[in-house]
């Protein structure tokens, strides 16, 4: 066993996406049961989890997955899949095993029982015949000569010899027979891959069922290392064969004379393309990378102000290679939300039976990238508005005959670029959001009165869903109706500097769309000053910067108005609405922070954002100019006091608060946005 210490972080990474895989490749198989690709790839997922967990010395994983083996041999040799029953089991043994990785990952070790699944594994595992029996006696698993070939499949006989100086013999055998199964199917080896974890001997071999050549097999076991020699040849036909027992002993007991010519080049396979790095590592590039963006921005300045030949050309020159730097290092923190999606084919299958409902999911769009902080943070809210759709949008087929729609319903996932934004999208074809029924429920619940609840618009209905303690579900289940599910979804939201919509059309379906930035490292900002002190306005929330010097400003119910573009735009006092003026007592509601407590003299400028949907003007002392900035995370006594949504350091060495400008405007559900000119 080796030193868990060291190898634990990744064994848990590549553990984790084995689970996914495989998660993934039994809803394959269930969806197309011929499917011969999945088949294949379901046995090599789960062969090399074993090995895994067998080298880090997991004795209940290895015990589970072996078992689980024997039901993934069954599908490689059988037609039309695996019966529902099986794949039933076959997920109950995923989620056991992801809880064994949670307990290893906590420190408690393999929290498993793997006998009452083994047992019923078993009961779905067909026996083996008595040639198999002896094939897989001791540390050998001879092959089967009994297998059906496929067209074009030969079987190849690999012998490779360890070099005298290889010091873990079980690892260079484990990686050899991961090499050849790229190019088939292993039937055969010396170690068995099976106890390939107590090898301990010098000479490897391994039989393949494979469309490649002997060249292409020898090339990728020599690129394994460590190797003295290798040879592969055709393995005897099957009616070549005595005692299946004696092939071992017919193969010649060196290989060294199988050695490569040493004036031959030859091709190796090229190194892996990828590396994998503590999140704390990148982390600190970042951090580092932000240091030095801020002290480009102060030498451009001073470059500004000095008189000194060649300087400027030398500060650009700097300027175009860290800014590359710069993206470089934002590039390494990307990631695809295919990680988060992946986590949904599973979660819709066992739902959809529980409530008895036929959905097709559909992922769109999965290899579209975002932050790593961002994805890390997205699957609870996803997570929310799949169950939600699953619950409360899609009807039971039945349901759907009825309103002539097909009795299977759509649920569709879909990420794609939009500018410096990722918008990812939850839609279904069910029932969709009804005015009417949310308007008696929330009359019922004591949100709105009648008058209201009847005023209610589309937008102002998809709002009420977000009232803290609102739901439609008529009892409390564990999947709905504590009213906690769609709020929790918008604050989670708004805390990446995203925000989130929600349309529908009734009887035709709902749609949730979420916008969110590429990256949290950094932001274009436009820099204002209220009262000296400096604030940051991320630029993708500016619609436009006005003069307040002769407008004439209005006032309804006490609160200030800026006429704009035919309509009349809520007027924020900066320091009111940022709760961060010395002088000012923090406002306890946004009315209070409405009403009107400053002159157009103590502020020269609007900037008008767009704020949750709507749009609200926010009084400014001074337009400082726009800067690319990198955010830093506020202490919560500071986030919980201001509408900030982070915190910059700005190139004097002073701090700027980054706004959140969807704190400026969190109307009550039925708030009319504005008020007609």
């Amino acid at each position: 066993m080796i030193d868990q210490r060291e190898y634990l972080p990744a064994f848990l990474a590549e553990a984790r996406e084995h689970l996914q895989e495989l998660g993934l490749a039994i809803l394959r198989i269930e969806a197309a049961p011929d499917d011969r690709l999945a088949s294949e790839g379901i046995f090599r997922i789960a062969h090399s989890l074993k090995g895994m967990s067998a080298t880090m010395g997991y004795e209940r994983i290895v015990a589970l997955t072996h078992a689980m083996e024997d039901v993934f041999e069954l599908l490689r040799q059988r037609e039309g899949g695996l019966p529902p029953d099986a794949i039933d089991v076959l997920s109950a043994c995923l989620d056991a095993l992801e809880t064994a990785l949670e307990g290893i990952a906590a420190g408690g070790g393999e929290v498993l029982d793997p006998e009452p699944l083994v047992e019923r594994l078993r009961e779905l595992a067909r026996e083996r015949t008595p040639a198999q029996e002896l094939a897989r006696d001791g540390d050998v698993l001879l092959p089967d000569f009994t297998r059906a070939t496929v067209e074009g499949e030969r079987l190849l006989h690999v012998a490779a010899e360890l070099a005298e100086e290889c010091q873990m013999p079980a690892v260079r055998a484990f990686m050899l027979f991961e090499a050849l199964r790229v190019h088939g199917e292993l039937v055969g080896g010396v170690p068995a891959p099976d106890a390939v974890e107590r090898f301990s001997g010098r000479r490897v071999e391994a039989w393949v069922a494979t469309r490649s050549d002997e060249l292409a097999l020898a090339e990728s076991a020599r690129a394994v290392g460590e190797l003295a020699g290798v040879r592969v040849a055709e393995a005897p036909a099957p009616g070549d064969v005595g005692d299946p027992a004696d092939i071992v002993q017919e193969c010649p007991a060196s290989v060294s004379s199988c050695d490569t010519d040493p004036g031959r080049s030859v091709s190796r396979t090229p190194a892996t393309a990828t590396v994998r790095v503590d999140a704390e590592r990148l982390d600190e590039l970042l951090h580092l990378m932000g240091e030095l963006v801020q002290h480009r921005t102060s030498v451009e300045a001073l470059a500004a102000e000095a008189a000194v030949p060649g300087l400027p050309q030398a500060v650009q020159r700097l300027a175009r290679t860290s800014h590359a730097l710069q993206e470089t290092v934002t590039r390494v923190r990307m990631v695809p939300v295919e990680s988060v999606f992946l986590r949904f084919p599973r979660l819709v299958r066992d739902l959809s039976q529980r409530l008895g409902k036929q959905v097709e999911l559909r992922l769109e769009g999965a290899d579209t990238e975002l932050d790593r902080t961002v994805v890390d943070a997205l699957g609870d809210p996803l997570m929310h508005l799949v169950r939600n759709a699953l619950d409360h949008g899609l009807e039971t087929p039945a349901e759907r005959t009825a309103a002539d729609k097909p009795p299977t319903g759509v649920l569709e996932l879909s990420a794609r670029h939009a500018g410096g934004h990722v918008v990812i999208s939850v839609r279904d074809d069910g029932r969709g959001i009804d005015p009417v029924a949310i308007g008696h429920e929330a009359v019922a619940r004591g949100f709105l009165d009648v008058d209201a609840a009847d005023a209610l618009d589309p937008v102002a209905t998809a709002e009420l869903l977000f009232a803290p303690g609102f739901s439609t579900a008529p009892s409390t289940t564990d999947l709905s109706g504590r009213g906690v599910g769609m709020d929790a979804v918008r604050e989670s939201v708004r805390a990446l500097g995203g925000e989130i919509t929600l349309t529908s059309e009734p009887g035709r379906g709902a749609c949730a769309q979420l916008r969110l930035p590429l990256t949290l490292a950094s932001i274009a900002a436009l820099l204002v000053t209220v009262d000296d002190l400096p604030y940051a306005i991320p630029l993708d929330r500016v619609v436009r910067t006005v003069r307040l010097e002769g407008l004439p400003l209005r006032t309804v119910r006490g609160a200030p108005l800026l006429p704009l573009g035919g309509e009349l735009l809520p007027l924020l006092d900066g320091a009111e609405a940022l709760g961060a003026s010395p002088e000012r007592p923090v406002p306890a509601s946004h009315d209070e922070a409405r009403s009107g407590r400053f002159s157009a003299a103590e502020r020269s400028y609007a900037v008008v954002v767009s704020a949750a949907g709507r749009r609200v003007a926010l009084a400014v002392s001074a337009l400082a100019g726009q800067r690319e900035l990198v955010t830093r995370r506020l202490p919560r006594a500071v986030s919980q006091r201001a509408a900030a949504a982070g915190g910059a350091v700005l190139p004097d060495g002073g701090i700027a608060l980054v706004v959140d400008c969807d704190c400026l405007a969190a109307p009550s559900p039925g708030q009319p946005e504005g008020v007609p000119a």
